[in-house]
């Protein structure tokens, strides 16, 4: 049985009245001295910036005020804000990984790293069409320990991963927090898998020369990897386009010609009408607790929410804490995520 809890943490103009810049400087928390070059954004979109010689940042977040700020910088550990304004300054201090460095030991053989790395792979990056087509630029950065005893894999990088996503045009730069892998045979003699996986990105656009008929495949590529997709489900669920099919499901219904759009299944009795909280223009509370199945066309998923609710926004961001996922969408992994600025057209 293999159950995979993918946890990715997305902490991710209009006129200039409506501008909102989020400003400060940046330090080293060891010594108070200001950081320069460290990257300010808002996770799982192209928007972010670098803090200048002084440590000083400017980022406009109108577009995504709601979500969370990280800031990130090589050897440090990343800070994310969840709650933030634009009418202050932030004195944002970031911790080295001095001990976390030193701590990793590289065991095994050659042989081992490459077992490793190809296990690394196919958690991080997945083994769909996308992840195929996906290349890790800076391989070399990432370390790996083995403990036999919990039969636990960890993964560590010295700089922010680099991956180069031909299919889908973009190339991401990934701050790894966490990564640990588990296999192991229980008492039952039940082989389980449990992989988990922190950290925060940034999308670029790739810039190379294209042909139209290019990027006409690169956009028909990105469609079919939002459709049936964690941020496709959760746009439409803050649409609020429910519809009650019998007591055990809902049809979430999508506009989107040749699309049928999700249906929820419980094993318990499901109301449309409590399911989904609307909290303002911009975001929602999903309310349940236990699995919910979700399928769209022949794809089949299961939610398992281990509190009452769970916070979510129109533009498909969500907040993992108290969600895992298995089947289809659990195999969503970095090779087949977009940006928040992705539209379908």
């Amino acid at each position: 049985m293999r159950n995979i809890f993918f946890i990715i943490v997305l902490f991710l103009s209009g006129s200039i009245a409506n501008c909102q810049i989020f400003k400060g400087t940046v330090y080293d928390r060891a010594n108070d001295s200001t950081l320069n070059f460290a990257v300010i954004y808002i996770n799982g979109t192209t928007i972010g910036t670098y803090s200048d010689l002084h440590g000083n940042f400017e980022l406009d977040i109108s577009k995504y005020r709601s979500l969370p700020i990280s800031i990130s910088m090589l050897g440090y550990y990343t800070v994310t804000l969840s709650e933030h304004s634009s009418n202050k300054m932030y004195n944002i201090y970031l911790s080295p990984k001095v001990k976390e460095i030193n701590e990793i030991v590289v065991t095994g053989k050659k042989g081992n790293r490459e077992s490793y790395l190809r296990i690394f792979k196919r958690e991080f990056l997945g083994e769909t069409e996308n992840a195929i087509e996906c290349d890790i630029l800076n391989e070399k950065d990432l370390r790996f320990s083995f403990n036999s005893d919990s039969s636990t894999l960890r993964g560590f990088s010295s700089k922010p991963i680099l991956i180069h996503n031909k299919n889908l045009g973009y190339t991401i730069t990934y701050y790894l927090d966490k990564f640990n892998y588990t296999r192991k045979r229980d008492n039952s003699d039940q082989l389980t898998e449990k992989s988990t996986l922190v950290g925060n990105y940034l999308f670029k656009e790739d810039s190379l020369p294209v042909s139209e008929s290019e990027r006409r495949i690169i956009q028909e590529r990105r469609k079919r990897a939002y459709l049936g997709s964690r941020m496709h489900f959760f746009r439409l669920l803050y649409l609020h386009n429910l519809i009650q099919s019998g007591e055990y499901n809902i049809l979430l219904s999508d506009n989107t010609p040749n699309s049928k759009g999700f249906i929820i299944h419980s094993k318990t009795t499901i109301d449309s009408n409590s399911l989904v909280y609307r909290k303002d223009s911009l975001s929602a509370y999903l309310r349940y607790e236990g699995d919910l199945i979700i399928t769209y066309n022949r794809m089949h998923s299961t939610f398992n929410l281990n509190q009452d609710s769970l916070y979510f926004e129109k533009n498909g961001y969500f907040d993992p804490i108290g969600l895992s996922f298995s089947g289809d969408m659990s195999k969503e992994r970095i090779a087949d995520l977009l940006p928040f600025e992705y539209s379908l057209k």
